[in-house]
């Protein structure tokens, strides 16, 4: 393998745990619901972080990491924080809280020792080649190796990570479309007729998704232009 072949692995790596990282928005408080994953700053400059579990006019009731409940007034309130929200197929909210009761390490395990193998000896093979002709070889090797390495089964872990989280939230969906479907089974509709509705408010749901993150991503950056 070229050292060429093997900077571009490496580059590669990273470009995995960029897309793999997570976003924050800034929101409104009337854009909090009920399931979101906020951080809130109070007027105070406290940071506050948790899962909203009731949205009022005046105040907001977040369950916090520590499994307390807290109430937050809104004049208390100065910014507001949230990763996207994540929904069922009937436009439901599903929380943190109940993806992590789900989700597994399977895939960090399988990325983070494939990928952490990869990466020493990707790693390895650039340190030999750079300190080939250097007085100092040895240095460099092992710089190269421990370094690339260790950060390379970082990256791999992370993205692993980010395929758990995904399998635990359509494991959720799915078990809730099966509840909807049982619970209406009993009814007029056919199942196939049941199954088509779904599929409509599925992907209504995914429309409604994609408009909600625009809307946000046009928020930040109309943010960026007014703070310069």
């Amino acid at each position: 393998m070229s050292l060429r072949k093997s900077l571009r692995y490496l580059l590669f790596i990273l470009m995995m745990v960029t897309a793999c990282a997570k976003r924050v928005y800034d929101v409104s408080y009337d854009d909090v619901q009920k399931t979101n994953r906020v951080e809130v700053v109070l007027v105070s400059g406290k940071k506050v972080e948790g899962t909203i579990v009731n949205v009022e006019p005046h105040q907001l009731t977040l369950l916090l990491k520590d499994r307390t409940v807290g109430r937050l007034a809104k004049s208390s309130v100065r910014s507001i924080r949230r990763r996207p929200p994540v929904y069922d197929d009937f436009g439901r909210g599903i929380s943190e809280e109940e993806i992590e009761s789900v989700q597994t390490n399977r895939n960090a395990i399988i990325y983070g020792l494939g990928g952490g193998a990869l990466s020493v000896g990707i790693s390895f093979f650039v340190g030999s080649t750079a300190g080939k002709d250097a007085s100092n070889g040895g240095t460099i090797l092992a710089a190269s190796t421990i370094g690339g390495g260790g950060l390379g089964t970082y990256l791999f872990v992370r993205a692993g990570k980010g395929k758990d989280r995904k399998d635990a939230i359509e494991t959720i969906r799915e078990k809730r479309r099966s509840e909807e479907l049982t619970e209406e089974k009993g009814g007029d509709q056919s199942l196939q007729e049941l199954r088509d509705r779904l599929e409509a408010e599925k992907k209504k749901q995914e429309d409604l998704r994609k408009q909600r993150e625009e809307l946000l991503r046009e928020l930040q950056t109309k943010k960026k232009k007014e703070e310069e």
